[in-house]
């Protein structure tokens, strides 16, 4: 059984291809593995796919001015999550900008995702609830919080696309969490990489950077 995780730009390389990624949060928190995408250009095969292997909750971490851009407001004013995981109000694409129907088949949730990645995309361009489960990131990504939103959010950065990411937490076939073990197989299973959260911090230390938006702002400076 492959038992090495991969390398931060071999996951990269995976998710400007357009396909997903595992990646381990440290043990020593939710000690849990998300498959992980990039919002931008994501198409109903790979999000279909995404919800048959993992078979978790499927969101789609943000920045906070996306969020804002789109009028995406949080769930709770006052969270007790243990993890302050930031959930938002769901969403789906509207009619008129997106085709979205129903907003469950994995068309419709695809739709909605790259509706939310364009950079002209409006808050008329939502419904309120949907079928998915927005997070705001925290400004700073990985160096404010060391979650599977931020993270996301930074490899959507470092891989130079709009900081838009979707992600949904691996199950076992009997329902529990898959740890280290079980993500490795899995891994080797459906051919993607798999690293882990701690990675990408030390990635970024090791490029000097200090948070992972700076490549987006120093692109448009």
């Amino acid at each position: 059984m492959q038992n090495e995780f991969s390398t931060v730009e071999d996951a990269l390389t995976q998710l400007k291809n357009g396909g997903y990624i595992i990646l381990a949060d440290d043990e020593s928190r939710e000690n849990e593995g998300d498959l992980v995408a990039l919002g931008d250009g994501i198409d109903a095969t790979t999000v279909y796919e995404m919800l048959n292997e993992a078979n978790g909750l499927m969101c789609v971490p943000v920045t906070e001015k996306i969020a804002h851009r789109l009028g995406f407001v949080p769930m709770v004013e006052h969270s007790t999550d243990p993890n302050q995981t930031p959930f938002m109000v769901t969403a789906d694409g509207t009619y008129e900008a997106t085709g979205v129907t129903t907003g469950v088949s994995a068309f419709d949730r695809a739709a909605t995702i790259r509706q939310i990645a364009k950079p002209d995309a409006q808050a008329s361009d939502f419904n309120h609830p949907g079928h998915i489960q927005p997070l705001y990131a925290q400004e700073h990504g990985l160096r404010d919080r060391t979650g599977h939103t931020e993270a996301s959010v930074d490899l959507a950065y470092l891989a130079g696309k709009e900081p838009v990411a979707v992600i949904i937490e691996v199950l076992k076939e009997d329902g529990t969490m898959a740890r280290r073990d079980s993500l490795f197989e899995l891994a080797q299973r459906v051919h993607v990489p798999f690293i882990t959260i701690k990675q990408i911090t030390d990635y970024m230390d090791a490029k000097g950077i200090d948070y992972a938006a700076q490549l987006a702002e120093k692109v448009t400076e």
